[in-house]
């Protein structure tokens, strides 16, 4: 009978625990992808210089010393592999609505910028926002 009960919630319960499990993946996605815009922002920060912050598939990769169409030396330290890059783990997919995101020494985004993060499996989309004060949001 104890068995019968625990299939029976379990059957019902199935769907609710995978969608759950699909939004906080994208959510987990688009949190480390603001996670690594702020890893650039503090960058240029740190070491008082432009940092651009670029995309290309689901890598990122710090330009130092960067102009407006993201020139400058690549970033290699801590985090990034040998080429300076540094891959997103989730099995999302990341565009970008505007040109990549340069920092000032001061942290303003000098190229705001909005990133959307799709899910392949639900469809579903988050934005993650740089403004050009330099704040990171989800929305």
């Amino acid at each position: 009978m104890v068995v019968a009960i625990v299939g029976i919630l379990s059957a019902l319960g199935y769907p609710y625990v995978t969608t759950y499990l699909q939004a906080a993946t994208l959510r987990a996605g688009a949190q480390e992808l603001a996670t690594v815009i702020n890893g650039g922002r503090q960058l240029a920060i740190s070491r008082n210089t432009n940092v651009c912050v670029v995309l290309s598939g689901n890598n990122a990769q710090y330009r130092t010393g960067a102009a407006s169409p993201c020139t400058g030396t690549t970033f290699i330290g801590a985090g990034t592999k040998a080429d300076g890059t540094m891959a997103l783990s989730n099995d999302i997919q990341i565009t970008a609505a505007t040109a990549s995101v340069v920092f000032s020494a001061l942290g303003a985004a000098t190229t705001a910028g909005t990133y959307t993060v799709h899910s392949p499996v639900t469809g579903r989309d988050l934005s993650v926002v740089v403004a050009a004060s330099g704040r990171v949001t989800i929305q």
